[in-house]
């Protein structure tokens, strides 16, 4: 299961997304709880924790309630700086050391690999799924802990003809960039500095 659009999930209660994935219990490899927690530019530093600390418990109380159902739960990470990500760190001690990553608000890939590094170096992550700008380009540059990925943008814009038309057999190839991209990761030389 992937991310979903905020529209989605905003207003969903824990109960909510365990009710939904009781449902896709033999179809489902693994989960994601609603991730999304409000952000503004203006927020002070007060209520950004407040909301990441509402997501963290969002999140931990889906794991709870997932006893009887049989599909992994994977943690979604939020923040960009240390204090934001140590803040999640009872997903990663709770939960699962597999996480997911929202990328979809990333204009930059340069900032996207160092906020995804400093979420590995501050939480210790072992594998990362990334959702969204998973343009082959953004996911060569992208720590080796990064192993999976979803989107749809970029795909869409890819499998399109001349005129405009999504043609669904570009699909393998498209897919293949992509898991070439996760799978041919070139280290840089500040890895070893």
């Amino acid at each position: 299961m992937t991310y979903e659009n905020d529209g989605h999930i905003l207003g969903r209660t824990p109960t909510d997304e365990v009710d939904r994935y009781e449902k896709l219990e033999d179809d489902a490899q693994g989960v994601f709880p609603g991730d999304r927690f409000t952000y503004d530019e203006g927020m002070n530093r007060r209520e950004l924790v407040k909301e990441i600390e509402e997501s963290v418990k969002r999140q931990l109380t889906v794991q709870e309630l997932m006893t009887d159902i049989d599909i992994p739960v994977y943690p979604c990470i939020m923040g960009w700086e240390d204090w934001h990500f140590e803040r999640c760190r009872p997903l990663v001690e709770n939960i699962s050391r597999s996480v997911g990553f929202d990328a979809t608000q990333y204009y930059s890939k340069y900032r996207l690999k160092e906020h995804v590094e400093t979420m590995v170096e501050v939480l210790d992550v072992n594998r990362v799924f990334v959702n969204g700008r998973i343009a082959p380009e953004w996911l060569k540059m992208l720590p080796e802990c990064v192993v999976s990925c979803s989107g749809a943008w970029n795909i869409r814009q890819e499998a399109k003809d001349a005129t405009g038309e999504l043609q669904g057999d570009r699909m393998p190839d498209i897919a293949a960039r992509r898991v070439d991209a996760l799978n041919e990761w070139q280290s840089d030389i500040t890895n070893f500095l």
